[in-house]
């Protein structure tokens, strides 16, 4: 399972490799929306996925438009996912939320959020963004 260390990949990744990956953060994905997993343990788990893998520091090379070709709509969905959880881990004390609420409110909307993406993108496949394709 993956783990918050910056656990790269030596590049070049292979299409298993990279296929491997987005297939265990899709199922902590899952598991987290399906309450199988804590919110809190899947924060853990998925870590900096996929900002801290080497999928993206490839920039316009045959290998990265190679990996946007194959990848790029389960990467989208994964890079949304990511920027849930850094929205999330940036509010970690709110002005607004009493800090003793804080602890359960956060992962709540966290967990909303990303039943809202699971079900909108329930395949875990999204449109890339412009700025993730240039």
């Amino acid at each position: 399972m993956p783990s918050q260390e910056s656990s790269n990949f030596p590049e070049p990744c292979t299409e298993a490799e990279i296929n491997a990956l987005l297939d265990a953060h899709d199922a902590l994905v899952q598991a987290c929306a399906d309450s199988t997993l804590e919110f809190s343990n899947f924060i853990l788990a998925y870590g900096g996925f996929p900002n801290n893998y080497s999928l993206r520091g490839l920039a316009g090379s045959a290998q990265e438009r190679a990996v946007r070709r194959l990848f790029g709509r389960r990467l989208a969905f994964h890079s949304r996912v990511a920027s849930l959880l850094s929205v999330l881990r940036s509010a970690d004390d709110p002005a607004d939320i009493p800090y003793e609420d804080a602890g359960r409110y956060l992962p709540a909307v966290g967990l909303r959020r990303l039943r809202e993406l699971v079900n909108k993108y329930p395949d875990f496949k999204a449109e890339p963004d412009v700025r993730e394709g240039s």
